[in-house]
């Protein structure tokens, strides 16, 4: 268990990326049938939130360091990527005041930055140990 600390970290945050992109940090809803930009941004939000949780769980049940330490350079890659959707790959409302700018914004990018910084560490790590099982 002491040895997949770190996964544990990377699926937990990956399902809080996940869940909270959709339930309580959303960006903002549709208007008369219509969604803004944002509703796209939250929507690739939680598609790589669902492939980050897939791999975490992964990195928690596969036994080779070597393959662990490749989700989770994987998981590094796709959280840094994520912290660019809203507002830089995907424009968001152009009000500081809505939703999506003044809430979903700063927790996707709070949450996928500790998700990166757990999955950096985790592979680094991994790479070592990978090099010594050697």
């Amino acid at each position: 268990m002491k040895k997949n600390i770190l996964g544990i970290v990377e699926f937990v945050l990956a399902v809080l990326l996940t869940v909270g992109s959709v339930t309580f940090f959303k960006a903002c809803g549709g208007h008369d049938g219509k969604f803004m930009l944002c509703h796209w941004s939250q929507h690739a939000v939680t598609l790589i939130g669902a492939v980050i949780s897939i791999q975490a769980l992964l990195r928690i049940l596969l036994k080779n360091s070597g393959i662990k330490a490749g989700l989770a350079a994987g998981i590094f890659l796709s959280a840094a990527a994520v912290i660019s959707i809203p507002g830089k790959v995907i424009p968001l409302c152009m009000m500081d005041t809505m939703r999506c700018v003044s809430t979903f914004k700063p927790a996707v990018i709070v949450i996928a930055s500790l998700l990166a910084v757990a999955s950096g560490a985790d592979s680094i790590i991994g790479i070592i140990k990978a090099g010594k099982d050697r």
